[in-house]
Formats: structure tokens, sequence, C-alpha cells
């Protein structure tokens, strides 16, 4: 079918045993029964191709009953299907989709990855099915009594004559058509997308649609996908997220009489001086604001004014702009053993008494895991003073570790120790954790006083407490100075090998 691809063909009857139509919305088991000799092309490598793709041909004409692409799928031209009411050739994309037009009737259409429609995407009639995994990439998507599911986020100029779309920016033709388009198409102001004429005319190239055709709404969806964005773990409020000149800060809805009480998103940009506010409460429309002053807003009603469009333009960068974080998030991701991690962190229970320590045990647990599972919220927004302090920004991958030292400092379980002070002026630092763990104070002879800590010094202190049964470690994750722990002899093996996991060395 295509110049230099060789696909692997099989009947349809193999692709159903294999599973390959698993999930499509066809009746394939009748369909290879009441046509026999239906074939499936499974394509293993990306293709690219110039020809116009008329999925009701390739099925009348060539017997195939759907493509499957195990790679991304380009298009230099139009993909296509006439007919809105009987089978046509089915498409499986694993990955990306590109085309100048993409215009689906009956066919079910399956993309895994994004979809790049260069022009016009149609969604038309009840018997078809487009199913996207990404995102939408289109300049105006017509969806016209059918069914489209994008799971990413959309990027088009909407059109919807019914409820397909939530929010369309337009509802009437004469809005999108060229004029003379609209005398020779519409009826009585009636227009299906799936016209004929009006397929013909996209497919040649003809000038259908206006050019100029600007966003004029934002729907909750749109509104509401991008707010509950991968970034925000749980029990999380409120998130701040900044690139170079852009800020976005989005809260969001807690049921509890604590909580905030809207949903909203603030992006502002820096060198422009200028700021957008959207909120919204169950329930309750979507409310648009520029500021105008420090805590003043003035409310937006016309979305296709400049000052709308330019909202529009802070809302698709804002989109860009999560989208960038949420990859670099999954970048810096890391698996850890939440057990193991529990155990790590009882390590350091000063007394007996579990009561009391659960809740600190608990909260350093839930850093560690924050930091493994969500490391941009973790530096970003839930710890940033920490996270500039240890230079997370710079170095990320040390979030895992350093999160775990920082929260046994922050309860006071870990001596912070500068390595360029005398000990002296210091050793009030080490005395909280002896006391703390062995109700003793440590002595600083010469000539340890007026030297920083040194590993000198903790030998000398340790031929004094090793005899009691416990010894002073330092746990070590590059963050320069010295941190500390009064740990009982017998659990400095365990101590090691569970620090070792989260890339932290201990030294005694």
């Amino acid at each position: 079918m295509f110049e230099n691809v060789n696909p692997i063909t099989l009947t349809l009857e193999d692709a159903i045993r294999q599973g390959l139509t698993a999930g499509l919305s066809y009746d394939f088991e009748f369909l290879s029964e009441d046509v026999p000799g239906l074939k499936v092309l499974v394509f293993e490598e990306d293709v690219h191709t110039g020809q116009l793709l008329d999925l009701y041909d390739i099925y009348v004409e060539q017997d195939i009953a759907g493509m499957i692409f195990r790679g991304n799928l380009q298009v230099d031209n139009s993909i296509i299907d006439y007919e809105p009411d009987t089978y046509a050739c089915f498409l499986w994309v694993a990955g990306n989709l590109t085309c100048r037009n993409l215009i689906a009737g009956c066919v079910p259409i399956y993309v895994n990855g994004n979809v790049t429609v260069q022009q016009t995407f149609i969604g038309y009639y009840n018997h078809g099915e487009v199913t996207i995994a990404g995102d939408l990439h289109a300049h105006l998507w017509i969806e016209d009594d059918h069914q489209t599911i994008v799971h990413g986020q959309v990027q088009a100029v909407t059109f919807g004559p019914d409820e397909q779309i939530t929010t369309p920016d337009y509802t009437n033709w004469h809005d999108v058509l060229l004029p003379e388009m609209a005398a020779q198409l519409l009826k009585d102001g009636y227009l299906f997308a799936g016209n004929a004429d009006l397929i013909r005319l996209i497919r040649d190239g003809q000038p259908v649609f206006k050019q100029d055709l600007t966003r004029t709404s934002i729907s909750s969806d749109d509104f509401y996908q991008l707010l509950r964005n991968d970034l925000f773990a749980p029990d999380l409020f409120f998130l701040t997220v900044v690139q170079q000149a852009w800020t976005l800060r989005f809260s969001q809805y807690g049921p509890r009489p604590e909580d905030w009480k809207l949903d909203t998103l603030y992006i502002s940009n820096e060198k422009e001086g200028r700021a957008f506010f959207i909120s919204t409460a169950p329930g309750k429309p979507l409310s648009f604001h520029q500021q105008v002053a420090e805590n003043e807003y003035e409310a937006i009603t016309d979305l296709t004014s400049e000052t709308g469009q330019q909202l529009f333009r802070y809302f698709n960068k804002a989109r860009s702009v999560v989208s960038a974080k949420t990859a670099w998030n999954k970048y810096y991701q890391r698996d850890i053993d939440k057990e193991q991690l529990w155990q790590l962190v009882w390590l350091f229970n000063p007394a007996d008494n579990t009561d009391d320590f659960a809740p600190t045990a608990t909260a350093i647990f839930q850093r560690v895991v924050l930091a493994a599972e969500y490391p941009y919220t973790y530096i970003h927004s839930r710890y940033p003073e920490d996270s500039a302090l240890r230079g997370l920004d710079e170095a990320p991958g040390a979030a895992l570790p350093v999160s775990l030292l920082d929260g046994l400092l922050e309860h006071g379980l870990l001596a912070e120790l500068s390595y360029r002070e005398p000990i002296s002026a210091e050793i009030h630092k080490l005395n909280e954790i002896g006391q703390l763990y062995r109700n003793t104070n440590f002595k600083t002879p010469p000539p340890y006083d007026e030297a920083p800590v040194s590993e000198a010094y903790l030998h000398f202190v340790n031929a004094e407490l090793q005899p009691h049964g416990a010894m002073i470690v330092r746990v070590n994750a590059g963050m320069g100075n010295y941190l500390l722990a009064c740990m009982p002899v017998a659990s400095i093996p365990q101590l090691q090998q569970w620090a070792d996991a989260l890339d932290v060395t201990v030294e005694f």
C-alpha cells in the first residue's frame, strides 16, 4: 500500500484471535463472518506517506479491515472516511498521528500518542469513534453527533452544533464558514458535517473556513484538566509552578471547613507585567479576571476582545509549562521500598514510647515519599526554602536523600555542624542529640575545641561512647556540613544498609 513499506498481513480472524482488535468499537467477529477474506495490515516501523487515505475505499477496494501502526503515522495529505453508516478501514496508531485533515465517520480510530491535524478535524455521525490518549492539536475541530474522546489537552478552535463538545467556541456555521462557502453549502442555515460536498472541498484543498478563527471560550473541562495536573500530590491543595518569567499558582477546593473554597488558577508574566485569574467552585461557571493593581481584579466578559485573547495566550502557556514540568517530574521520580523506609525512620526513635514517636515518624516518612513521587512539588512548592538551601533546583537528583536528612533535622533527630566553624561554637547542637538519645554532653578538649568537626573528633567521642553501646555516625548525602546521629551500635549495620538504598552513606 505504501512505498518502501512492507507490513505484516494478517487475516481479520487472526487479528481477532491475537487480540489486536480488542477495545475498538466494531463487531469484528460479525464482520469476519459476513465479509470473508478481509485483511489487517500491521506496520512495525514509522510510516510517512504523501498519499490520501480514503478509509472507505481502502476497505471496499483492497479488502482491508484495518491498519495497525506500531510507531508513528505521518500523512502529508488527508485521512477521510466518507461513509457515515457502514464499515471502513479502522486505524490504530501506537505513536503519534500527523495529517493535513482528519475526517472520521463510521470508522473507529485509536491513537495512543498525540494527534496533530494541520487544518481541520471533523468527527461526524454516531457510528464512529475517535479516541486520542494524548493531546489534540488542530486549527479547527468540528464535532457533529460523533464521539471523540481526548484524554490529553485540546489546542484547537472548536465547533459543535450539538453537545458533543462541552463548551465549543462556535455553534453557528456562519461564524466559521467563508461567506461564499456558507452560501454554497448551507440549506436553511443547516449543514451536516458529513456532507459529501463539504468533505470533497476540504479534500481538494479548497478554502472553506475562515482563517482568523480564535478561541472564544475556556471550558470547565479545559480548566480542570489543567488544574488537576500530575504535579499535585495527595492532600496538596496549593501548588506554585515557575518557569522563567511565568508564575502559575493553583489552588484546589477542599471539602473540610478550613479548606480553600474555590478552584483557582493565577497566571502572571513578570516581564510583561500582566496577570490573569480564573476561578470557580463546584456547580458554578468559570469566572475570568485580569489583574489591574495589587489585589485588584477586573472581570473579563468578552473573551473575543484583545484582553480575552491575551487570556487564551496565557492559558495555553500555562498548559505548556505544566506539561514541561510534568515531564521533568517524571524523569526525577524514584521507586522506593516504603516498608524499608518506614523501618529506617524508626531507627531514629530516641525512646521506647512508640506512641510519642509515631507522628514524627509519619511526618518524615511522608516527606521522603513526596520527594520520591513528586520531586517537583517537594523542591518548588512544599519545601522551597529547604530546597533552596540545599541547591536542589540545580541538583534535583539529590531530592530523595536530602528529604530524609532534612526531615530528621526538622524534628531534632540529627545535628548539623559546619565543617568551617570551630566545634566549641557548635557543640550545643551535638549536645542536643546527646541529651535526646543518651542523656549526655560531649567534651571538646584541645586540640578539638578550636578546630571544625572532623573524623578525628568523632573517633575521640566514639572511643568514650562505644563501651556504652552507642556511637556518633555521620549520615552523608553530599550536603557539605556534618550531619550527625547518635545510634546504638547494634543498629548501625541496618542503618547502613537501608540508608544506602536512599543514596545516604553512613560513616563512623
